[in-house]
């Protein structure tokens, strides 16, 4: 299941997203993969965020962030591997940064000018439906859904207030907004294995911290994490957690243990990871721009890409699949 959703990416970043699509092949040697890039199906605005439901099914969505033509996109990738368009509402001035799948519900979150930016797409019919985010946001920073109808949202206001909200019926009302001082204007990264427990990472230039709640928000404990990791980019946490992580080494996929967590260093910047039945997809970029990409199943395995011109920068797997997006790209191979 696609639940984590990392922090907001730069606007910049989201003009310049012309999405296509790869399929990794299942043949390799025991040390690698391949991966072959495929254009997507609309250049009218890049895609940015990606989710994959239990199932399988993969969704992609973007928005061009543009004044004069205001134009959003999306595709889906159903269980047999075919990609097509989705049907999607228009958005004034937005961009999508989050997104959550569960059984057969994914839900997108961002910005636009009118306030927050939040889809809900049907993966099995292609049904999308623009919804309200919690009251008050200006920005939906992460989402984590745990089932179709339960699902978390950090969202961010004007004035820079972090805040965790829930959904029982699938966005369609949220609960009353919990602040996290603790978040204000960090990067986050949000997993939620339940309705009540929820995982929050904050990263800014002082460190990163971890809190856990098993109430919904209304009581936190601190999950120890080494003091040297500078940010947390992404959460996967079922019994315990994967995270990516940046220290002064650089970029690495990190266990948590009994007592302390296990790093493997990735040897390339990390800008995503997603986890499902124990192996985990983690994309990013090299030192020349280059993109990368590596699995990971208890050690990392490196995919070698082909047709992939710029850097990948998310990423969703299920059981079954896993999808990655970039500047003209998307990842979708058998783990």
């Amino acid at each position: 299941m696609s639940r984590h959703s990392t922090a907001t990416r730069p606007a910049a970043l989201a003009l310049s997203v012309v999405v296509a699509s790869l399929v990794l092949s299942a043949c390799g040697s025991p040390t690698g993969r391949t991966a072959i890039g495929q254009p997507s199906l609309s250049l009218a605005a890049p895609l940015t965020t990606i989710g994959c439901t239990t199932t399988g099914v993969c969704v992609s969505v973007g928005a061009s962030g543009g004044v004069s033509l205001p134009s959003t996109v999306g595709q889906v990738r159903n269980r047999r591997g075919t990609w097509s368009a989705l049907n999607v509402p228009a958005a004034a001035v937005g961009s999508f940064s989050s997104g959550s799948c569960a059984a057969s519900t994914c839900l997108f979150g961002g910005t636009q000018a009118t306030g927050e930016l939040l889809w809900s797409v049907d993966a099995d019919t292609g049904a999308v439906t623009a919804l309200t985010g919690p009251a008050g946001g200006v920005d939906v920073r992460a989402l984590s859904c745990s089932s179709d109808t339960d699902c978390a949202a950090l969202d961010q206001t004007a004035a820079n207030v972090m805040r965790l909200s829930f959904t029982r019926d699938g966005a369609g009302t949220w609960s009353a907004t919990r602040v996290l001082p603790w978040a204000a204007g960090a990067s986050v990264a949000l997993d939620c294995p339940t309705a009540q427990h929820c995982l929050v990472a904050a990263s800014e230039h002082a460190g990163a911290t971890l809190r856990e709640t098993f109430d919904a928000g209304a009581s936190w404990r601190v999950v120890p994490t080494p003091a040297t990791w500078n940010s947390i980019r992404a959460l996967s946490c079922v019994v315990t957690c994967t995270a990516l992580v940046v220290d002064a080494a650089g970029s690495a996929v990190a266990t948590q243990g009994v007592t302390s967590w296990r790093q493997s260093p990735l040897g390339f910047s990390g800008s995503d990871l997603s986890c499902s039945a124990g192996t985990c997809g983690v994309v990013g970029y090299r030192a020349d721009q280059s993109a990368a990409m590596a699995l990971w199943k208890k050690s990392l395995v490196p995919v070698k890409l082909t047709y992939v011109p710029t850097p990948l920068d998310a990423v969703a797997c299920a059981p079954s699949v896993c999808v990655a997006i970039g500047v003209s790209t998307v990842v979708s191979m058998r783990p």
